[in-house]
């Protein structure tokens, strides 16, 4: 028997849907690429926007398609939008055969291979196990590695911070972290398999805490690993860039000169009514501890514009906190609603059009700024973990730097996994173009 499996939204999800991979194929499953070949398919969906929901619904829909050509055909679908939409989703496209939440991802097994009864007479809430698991770990379990040069390793799940704005909380529980040497194990057997670059994941990735062990102190473990000669991690949050964290991070070479940051507003009235839990000058000094030690050190962020109550002068201050903190990048959103969060509940007062134009004046601001800073890139020669070869140009190949730069080069002996140094000669668009050197 075969599995497809569609993810949507962010690693984590790619991480679980890894993690399922596994599972199936310890249960005797082959995995397919191909639809008409599939007897279980996996929606690993996302539930941070309203469209990512309806991206997912209407994928699933379009796909009943092959449940109509074949009998025997299983739809599972998984992930946050399991559990924010439960039983509802099933009402919605009456095809899906079971709705199963991130922490009941082990019950896969039992509920596809052992149960006799077959799915059309088992009771609704038979087919929907959503439910809240506080111990659950995952504990022993691999996620399955997706590409032999880099690998995602999830370290901690749920959040704690209940951003007035943000599902997550209620998706995926309160905080869980993984017991350390689970975590280790993992990164061992990823580099035994030649994985180079390893990236830890988590909601609130440096909120991480096992007996006396903290974030800093995980990674400075798997830092250690022997064949790991990258590490990142995603998402972090501002309140735990502790001072600690921050000299582990400019002190081990192994630790990619790159954070992902999420600032979200400039304005201290907004992140307040956001619940974030930090100041603007917080957010700004720690910033300055990367900047201050290396102009170059890649710095991306989260923004959110239009949020509700945002005023002229919030907005306003979150167009001269992008000047002032020189971001490489930014994923920037205007503010859509999410059931079941506090800041859904209020009245909004900005039309979407204009919200749509505070954001596309956000975008023009810091599409400008990610330009200058690849700029300053120019006559640098950096190492590049060689990712793929270029769409465009069979000649050509495409990699990242430390500090998280897409560079295209020409090469005639590079290959995947590869580490080279890389002059950097221009920028076409936002994209570094460079020429391999010798080491």
């Amino acid at each position: 028997m075969r599995y497809f499996i569609d993810t949507y939204g962010c690693q984590m999800n790619e991480y679980d849907s890894g993690l399922i991979a596994s599972m199936m194929e310890e249960n005797g499953c082959l995995p397919t690429e191909d639809p008409a070949e599939a007897d279980f398919f996996f929606f690993n969906t996302c539930s941070i926007r309203e469209k990512a929901e309806e991206t997912a619904i209407a994928r699933i829909s379009k796909m009943t398609y092959y449940k109509k050509k074949r009998d025997g055909i299983k739809f599972i679908v998984t992930g946050c939008m399991a559990k924010h939409l439960g039983a509802r989703l099933v009402e919605r496209v009456r095809a899906i055969d079971f709705v199963i939440g991130p922490d009941n991802y082990k019950k896969i097994p039992e509920v596809l291979f052992s149960h006799p009864v077959p799915v059309i007479k088992r009771t609704l809430s038979k087919r929907i196990i959503t439910d809240f698991n506080e111990e659950e770990n995952y504990l022993g379990e691999t996620a399955k590695i997706s590409t032999p040069i880099s690998s995602y390793i999830t370290i901690q799940r749920g959040c704690n911070k209940h951003c007035s704005y943000c599902i997550v909380p209620y998706v995926r529980g309160p905080e869980k972290y993984r017991n350390p040497s689970d975590v280790i194990r993992e990164v061992t057997l990823a580099a035994e398999k030649g994985v180079s670059e390893i990236t830890l994941l988590g909601q609130t990735v440096n909120a991480y805490k096992s007996s006396d062990m903290d974030f800093a102190d995980l990674l400075l473990k798997v830092s250690e690993v022997k064949g790991i000669h990258r590490v990142r991690f995603m998402s972090p949050h501002p309140k735990h860039y502790t001072e600690k964290l921050i000299d582990i991070l400019l002190s081990i070479p192994q630790i990619c000169p790159h954070a992902h940051i999420p600032l979200q507003s400039g304005s201290d009235r907004i992140l307040k009514k956001m619940h974030r839990q930090h100041t603007l000058d917080e957010f700004m000094c720690i910033l300055e501890k990367f900047r201050g030690k290396d102009p170059f050190y890649g710095l991306t962020t989260d923004i959110i514009t239009g949020f509700v109550g945002e005023e002229k002068e919030d907005f306003e201050a979150t167009l001269q906190a992008v000047k002032d903190a020189q971001f490489d990048a930014a994923f920037m959103f205007s503010y859509s609603p999410r059931e079941g969060t506090e800041s859904a509940k209020e009245t909004e007062v900005l039309s979407e059009e204009e919200k749509q134009a505070r954001l596309e004046t956000l975008v023009e601001l810091q599409n400008n700024i990610t330009l200058e800073r690849n700029k300053l890139m120019i006559g640098r020669t950096e190492e590049v973990l060689v990712e793929r070869p270029s769409t465009k140009n069979s000649s050509e190949w495409v990699g990242k730097t430390g500090n998280f730069k897409k560079i295209i080069f020409s090469s005639n002996s590079a290959k995947p996994g590869d580490y080279i140094l890389c002059h950097i000669d221009s920028v076409r668009g936002w994209t570094l173009r460079g020429t391999p050197t010798i080491k």
